[in-house]
């Protein structure tokens, strides 16, 4: 956590000094706030078109509703109170220099509402993996439970522990989000974000592998085959942006300037969220596109057959 240099009732002092030769601006700063709100307001509205498809899909389509789906509803509900939050921040510093933000507004406000903005995230996640790891325990031919299971185990703990570390990375609790307190300590922030984000790219990882090993011994046409695993896959592509929302904690931080940092980590963990949803929603596409677009299935996963034909692919999946 960071110190102010001088008294908290100066309204007109930064929370952290400039650099040398920079001079405080609290009229008109330089700003990422607007990328913070535009990818805030855009994210949610793409993530919610294919949720909305997906539930149409298992609810009208297939009639299959199962509780995969009632964790994606809520994923969705969660990363877009995450992603109001973060808009919210902007008024309390977020996308500014930390010399160009007053301490009082800064005070408080900030590290509190990241807290609250954090757990939405990462409960979002982590509903987000769980549907795409119900889905694969309901509905792949072959299911080896253990796996899935134990993945499942992990991605919960690992997810609670994260996500509500503002309980107990700081003693006193308040030393989290009050810079004025100066007893107690905290622990390292760098080794809370090189946890949470290797933990997220290990489960992505092995989202993305998992229908590989469960299909290899599966007895269909190769091009069906080929579609099936690539359909099933979806769900862990996200595992790119895991790594980059790494990449870029752990650059932040052995950051003082949290504020300006903040829009980059903040701008990555919404991309993060809401396409995991996106990506948890791909799988059961393919009945959405069989209903209304029929060539486009027949064509990339039946081997090429006639249009309107079906040929039998991915049967035993909800996504038929």
């Amino acid at each position: 956590m960071y110190s102010p240099i001088i008294s908290l009732r100066e309204e007109n002092v930064g929370v952290i000094p400039p650099p040398p030769g920079v001079t405080p601006n609290f009229i008109n700063p330089p700003s990422r706030q607007h990328i913070i709100l535009i990818t805030n307001i855009i994210l949610p509205l793409v993530s919610l078109l294919f949720a909305t498809l997906r539930l149409y899909t298992t609810g009208i389509i297939t009639r299959s509703v199962g509780s995969d789906d009632y964790m994606i509803a809520l994923s969705w509900l969660l990363a877009c109170a995450s992603s109001s939050i973060q808009c919210l921040l902007t008024r309390y510093g977020a996308g500014l220099h930390l010399w160009d933000v007053p301490f009082s507004t800064f005070n408080v406000h900030f590290f509190k509402l990241g807290a609250i903005a954090g757990t939405f995230y990462g409960l979002s996640i982590m509903f987000s993996k769980l549907s795409i790891l119900v889905l694969l325990l309901r509905y792949l031919p072959q299911k080896p439970k253990k796996a899935i299971y134990t993945t499942m185990v992990v991605v919960i703990l690992y997810s609670l522990i994260t996500s509500f570390v503002w309980l107990y990375a700081c003693q006193p609790i308040e030393k989290y989000w009050d810079l004025s307190i100066t007893r107690g300590s905290c622990i390292k922030w760098t080794t809370v974000f090189v946890s949470s984000g290797v933990m997220n790219t290990v489960t992505d990882s092995v989202i993305l592998l998992l229908p590989i090993f469960m299909l290899r011994k599966v007895r269909l046409p190769r091009w069906e085959k080929i579609g099936l695993v690539l359909v099933m896959m979806t769900g862990g592509f996200v595992l790119v942006i895991s790594i980059i929302r790494l990449k870029t904690s752990v650059d932040m931080a052995s950051n003082p300037d949290i504020a300006w940092e903040s829009a980059c980590i903040g701008i990555w963990m919404n991309i993060e969220q809401h396409t995991a949803i996106v990506c948890a929603c791909l799988p059961v596409g393919k009945a959405f596109i069989r209903k209304h677009f029929p060539c486009v299935v027949d064509y990339t996963f039946n081997n090429f057959g006639t249009c309107g034909e079906d040929n039998g692919g991915f049967r035993g999946l909800r996504a038929t």
